[in-house]
């Protein structure tokens, strides 16, 4: 019975023994998460110190209208498209007077109308210009002539006396690069997106895409070369204000 005894009490300290062990280990459990989560919420309160990015200052607004887009796919000919092309050629325009300082607005930069009916939409384009507080506009299109293949050339189309200075700008750097001949600056005040608009606007008929203008009208490089012309037309009259 003694020895029964001995071995009961023994097993009792051991158990005692490990009770007491578990609470310490329980107790160092929570000491120590106490600790790494007062930690944490002392880091967690430094936040990182942020560099504030300055906005860029641009010396003025343009915007650029490539003319047509959607269902409005404007002259055509040999799976060519109007709306391609001047979609082409403004993209060139936007990254060249980027560059020079010069923000852009697109009245499109994809394959989309703005309004299914025509006039609204033209409407809209011009609205643009006010909007954004626009110093000018400039719309791209190209020509088409039903009659004969033989008619070739560019046209500038103004809006008013004040926007001739831009339209001669801009012609004079495309006649550089001889692609087709100047057919001169042009009236439109009849032109809804010139007609519409608040500042000086001009649009640009790069040329008729039946006949030989067709050569340069067809190649993405010679429409960027133009874009680009027509940009350094534009940064000219702006440097000039």
């Amino acid at each position: 019975m003694a020895k029964k005894k001995k071995l009961k009490l023994r097993i009792d300290r051991v158990i005692l023994v490990a009770i007491i062990a578990i609470i310490i280990l329980f107790g160092l459990y929570k000491g120590i998460m106490f600790a790494v989560d007062q930690v944490s919420g002392f880091f967690a309160k430094e936040k990182p110190v942020q560099v504030e990015q300055k906005e860029k200052e641009y010396i003025a607004t343009v915007v650029i209208d490539p003319g047509h887009g959607g269902y409005d796919a404007g002259a055509n000919t040999k799976n060519l498209f109007e709306k391609d092309i001047t979609l082409t050629t403004a993209k060139a325009v936007g990254k060249y007077l980027e560059n020079q300082n010069i923000k852009v607005i697109y009245t499109r930069t994809e394959d989309i109308e703005l309004h299914d009916d025509k006039k609204t939409d033209l409407e809209m384009r011009a609205a643009i210009s006010k909007t954004n507080q626009a110093k000018y506009f400039v719309s791209i299109h190209v020509n088409d002539f039903d009659k004969t293949t033989d008619v070739s050339g560019f046209e500038v189309y103004t809006k008013n006396d004040e926007s001739t200075a831009l339209a001669t700008s801009v012609g004079t750097y495309i006649e550089k690069l001889n692609y087709s001949k100047n057919r001169g600056i042009q009236d439109g005040k009849s032109l809804v997106v010139l007609k519409a608009n608040t500042v000086p606007s001009i649009l640009v008929e790069l040329g008729y895409i039946k006949g030989k203008d067709y050569n340069y009208l067809s190649d993405n490089q010679k429409l960027e070369q133009i874009g680009e012309a027509i940009a350094k037309g534009i940064v000219d009259q702006v440097h000039k204000k």
